[in-house]
């Protein structure tokens, strides 16, 4: 059971509990984001719980920096192909509850490589939890849900057949192509494929020097089939093929600093998912049910030795999530519930044959989690919602460092109220849980047998408010947003290593306290956003033997930034215009291996144009890092050696629809 109550006597948890407890609490992002207006493009759907309406995104994204990084809330790190991270408040991707088309991305391979291998281009949708606030979600600090298209997103009424070529040029250095198929082959199945490829050079970075070992290749192949069965089934089925293989640096997340001379090889890094999705709609009940098969394998080849050596980790898992709304005694009721289970692989090999660890055991390692949840939002009076929720996990684990099992029923508290038609309030308290995870599969582990290691728990709380108006001063929208947090994490576990080098362990507690902020408007043709994150985190209290002092900060702090995005409609002409801006401050505190952060400021600048006579073509040009900024993010993991980003780089892509 987690050790913290669910009420912590803090001056936010004070405040949370005042608004749980009396008429002033409620979801800001939610009705703002089903009022959204959504057009849609060749182009990405992003939905977050910290901002206020969904965005299209029409950049050339080739790394989910380009789509994500000026999110309130979230960061990127890592520039290699390889090693792109995400990062939320401060909390690295192991951490979040990561899933494409609903199969987790829980793979822990290598310690300097990220454990998500994802194509932007064929993105749908990404819907981001920013902060864990609902016992849906499993991870400590929220979660990203990434969709890709289906034949349905992308065939116009009444068509039964279309197809898109792409190809694209970077200057800093890589060109891409791109071809997709669709077709409603019956009246119920309908069927996409989709291939592309990116090759990329070494590119240089805001100072002109070249990087080392990120010459190569990405491939991504997908066969998705859809058979509407009958007006209430949907059954999607799908094969996911990414593969990302050069002339690789195995030390892809440290920068030009490092000597990485010796360390240059043929490297594969694959990912291979097959997922069955079901979708139910039985009236006031809707279903919505995954079954996956996900697998991640880094691969190298010592020239010298020619010894082969590979990481290799499969997830297997169900998810299943209903939600029925009714009516009871006078109250309006929409119950939220769900049941999900993982089983965990990962093998160390070499040449082939499973690797024992250095005690000369199998080198297998093995997790299986199971997960039971249901939450009411309750509308006690009208635009007053409450909602209470309950989650048991059960985890079992079993790596060279334990072979316990964890068992905690965690509860979660939350109101939301709709003060005017514009006005929304919400709060929310959510306690924690997340099991030790597998050491990665490259490298056996290191470490001794830790009968004291425990899974890590806490509590997250939330309160916000937001303003959403339509044709107001003049404007014909505008709205704002104010989200705060505080986050703990008992018996934190420092991911980066897992166990490799050392003691695989728990750390210590950890406190994570900052806001959100974001002010947005349109006016006939012309957009804005401006949003200021902050986050601070902090060891409270240190374990026995832990690598951390007492008052210093985790690994992935990111601190604050500003982002600023500026768009322009001219319809007439077909043309689209967007400014994108971010700010980053200075991090001057003790981070491990860093003593500080540098900020940075980077902008960029696009515009696309679909010819009005031929709206089958797009052109897309774009300038990255217009001031040839040198920087590298603060989410990136450098072990005090900086991976910078890359500099000045323009593109163009083009397109065309059959």
């Amino acid at each position: 059971m987690s050790t913290k109550p669910l009420f912590t006597p803090t001056p936010l948890a004070v405040l949370i509990c005042a608004a749980c407890a009396f008429p002033v609490a409620a979801n800001a992002a939610d009705k703002a984001t089903d009022d959204a207006e959504v057009v849609q493009v060749w182009g990405t759907a992003i939905s977050s719980s910290s901002i206020l309406t969904s965005d299209i995104e029409l950049k050339q994204a080739d790394h989910l920096s380009d789509l994500l990084r000026d999110q309130p809330g979230v960061d990127i790190g890592g520039t290699h192909s390889m090693n792109q991270g995400i990062n939320i408040r401060g909390i690295s991707e192991l951490d979040l509850n990561i899933t494409i088309d609903g199969a987790s991305q829980t793979n822990n391979v290598f310690h300097h490589v990220g454990n998500l291998l994802i194509n932007p281009d064929i993105l749908q949708a990404v819907d981001i939890q920013v902060g864990n606030n609902s016992v849906l979600n499993g991870g400590l600090g929220g979660g990203i849900a990434f969709e890709t298209k289906d034949a349905k997103d992308l065939l116009k009424k009444d068509e039964k057949f279309g197809a898109r070529l792409s190809a694209g040029f970077a200057s800093n250095d890589s060109y891409s192509y791109s071809g997709t198929a669709y077709s409603q082959l019956t009246d119920t199945i309908d069927v996409l494929a989709y291939y592309s490829g990116i090759e990329r050079n070494n590119p240089e970075d805001g100072a002109g020097v070249e990087a080392v070992g990120q010459e190569g290749s990405t491939e991504n192949y997908m066969v998705k089939f859809g058979w509407d069965a009958n007006q209430a089934n949907r059954l999607e089925l799908s094969y996911d093929y990414y593969e990302d293989a050069g002339d690789y640096t195995l030390k892809s997340n440290l920068g030009n600093d490092f000597d990485h001379s010796n360390y240059i090889r043929p490297i594969e890094y694959t990912r291979e998912t097959l997922t069955l999705n079901h979708e139910l709609a039985l009236g006031i009940t809707d279903v919505h049910t995954s079954l996956y098969r996900n697998e991640m394998n880094y691969k190298n080849t010592n020239s010298d030795t020619n010894e082969v050596s590979e990481g290799n980790t499969i997830v297997y898992g169900l998810k299943a999530v209903a939600e029925t709304s009714y009516e009871l005694a006078g109250m309006y009721n929409t119950a939220r519930y769900g049941v999900e289970g993982k089983q965990e692989e990962a093998q160390k090999l070499v040449n082939g044959q499973v690797s024992d660890d250095p005690n000369g055991n199998d080198g297998t390692e093995s997790a299986d989690s199971f997960a039971l949840y249901a939450e009411n939002e309750i509308e006690l009076i009208n635009g007053l919602f409450v909602t209470p929720g309950v989650r048991y996990n059960h985890y079992k684990i079993d790596i060279m460092a334990s072979d316990d099992t964890f068992t905690d029923t965690i509860f979660a508290l939350a109101t939301k109220y709709e003060l005017t038609d514009k006005w929304t309030v919400r709060a929310s308290a959510t306690e924690l849980f997340k099991g030790p995870g597998l050491t990665g599969s490259y490298l056996t582990s290191g470490s001794t047998y830790n009968p004291d290691l425990k899974a890590e728990t806490g509590i997250n709380y939330e309160a916000a408010v937001a303003y959403q108006a339509q044709q107001v001063m003049g404007l014909d929208q505008l709205g704002f947003s104010f989200t705060v947090f505080e986050t703990h994490i008992d018996d934190y576990i420092n991911d980066t290593m897992t166990g490799k080098v050392s003691t695989y362990s728990n750390e210590g507690d950890v406190e994570l306290v900052g806001y959100e902020s974001e002010f947005n408007l349109r006016r006939g043709n012309l957009s804005a956003r401006l949003s200021y994150s902050h986050s601070d985190s902090e060891f409270t209290k240190l374990n026995d033997n832990s690598s951390f002092a007492l008052g210093q900060a985790i690994d992935d702090e990111v601190g604050d930034s500003i982002a600023f995005n500026l768009g322009y409609d001219i319809a007439d002409l077909g043309l689209n215009m967007s400014w994108t801006s971010q700010l980053v401050f200075d991090l001057d505190k003790d981070v491990e291996a860093d003593s500080a952060k540098e900020g940075y400021n980077v902008h960029d600048v696009s515009l696309r144009w679909v010819p009005t006579s031929v709206q089958e073509l797009t052109i897309t040009a774009s300038v990255e890092n217009i001031f040839d900024e040198h920087y590298s993010s603060h989410a990136s993991h450098d072990f005090g050696v900086s991976d910078y980003e890359p500099g000045r780089n323009y593109k163009l892509t083009a397109s065309y629809k059959f």
